[in-house]
């Protein structure tokens, strides 16, 4: 009993530990400087901080501290073509059933059946009260809300500089043999889930309807950036639960183009992935 009530007190001793460490580092995350200063931060802590040394191994690994390009595949694997074609009808099938049964019961069902239009990878859909940008396995649909919102008149960037480059970015890398099939699957699985998110926040919800375009902008801009991390955390197996490779190629490729904002967000999931 006395063997059983030491290792109790010493788990509990551990466990308060490790919720300090983490407390200061949300604290330095939640301080909203730039990068640079946030890694200095993080360089100071982790001198005594184990979880913060073991958060900036991470960030460097995953090219998040210092540019690094994705690991490269050199072995042609012709079955991840066949598989990603597999992963693209199953979401389509989501997005043209249960998905699009769901708006028309808001919106009114098509009577034509020539609702859809589809232009460029762009995908509209018209319905009887409202014309919407249509999620879809594409990058297309960020130019269609950089079209509708017009965001970069007002230099906010977020479709044109970030979230279509990015989506790209992963489209090229896919098609380099990058990612294994757990990760592509996760790519286009958080690909929608992000296009979903904008639709239900401007369209279902109404909620990017704000009196100027600038406030409008900068409203999907925070939605975002908000809304991003439980995409990535919960969107197929998990980011956390990929293998090390797919890890890597997938902060590789976003880190260049992150914003300071995106970046600390990118901290956080990364700091998720290490204490779920």
């Amino acid at each position: 009993m006395k063997k059983i009530l030491i290792l109790c007190t010493t788990l509990l001793s551990l466990s308060v530990f490790a919720q300090s460490e983490l407390e200061r580092i949300n604290g330095i995350l939640n301080s909203s400087k730039a990068k640079p200063e946030l890694i200095k931060d993080l360089r100071a802590e982790a001198k005594s901080n184990k979880l913060a040394k073991k958060l900036l191994h991470e960030l460097d690994l995953y090219g998040l501290i210092k540019k690094r390009e994705p690991l490269i595949e050199k072995e042609i694997k012709p079955e991840l073509n066949k598989y990603r074609e597999l992963v693209i009808d199953k979401i389509q099938r989501n997005l043209h059933g249960g998905y699009l049964k769901r708006l028309s019961s808001q919106w009114g069902e098509c009577q034509s059946g020539k609702c859809l239009s589809s232009k460029d990878g762009v995908f509209k859909y018209q319905f009887p009260k409202k014309e919407i940008c249509f999620p879809n396995t594409t990058c297309g649909f960020y130019k269609c809300m950089e079209e509708k919102y017009q965001c970069a008149k007002v230099d906010s960037n977020y479709f044109s500089e970030l979230a279509f480059p990015t989506c790209s970015k992963y489209m090229k890398n896919i098609q380099r043999n990058y990612f294994s099939k757990k990760g592509i699957d996760w790519i286009y699985n958080v690909m929608v889930c992000l296009q979903k998110g904008l639709v239900k926040e401007c369209d279902e919800d109404g909620n990017c309807d704000q009196s100027t375009r600038r406030d409008k902008c900068e409203h999907i801009t925070k939605y975002t950036l908000e809304f991003h991390p439980s995409c990535y955390l919960n969107s197929g197996v998990g980011v956390c639960q990929l293998p090390l490779k797919d890890k890597i190629n997938i902060w590789r490729t976003v880190a260049k183009f992150l914003t300071a904002d995106e970046t600390t967000q990118a901290f956080r999931v990364v700091l998720k992935c290490i204490i779920p």
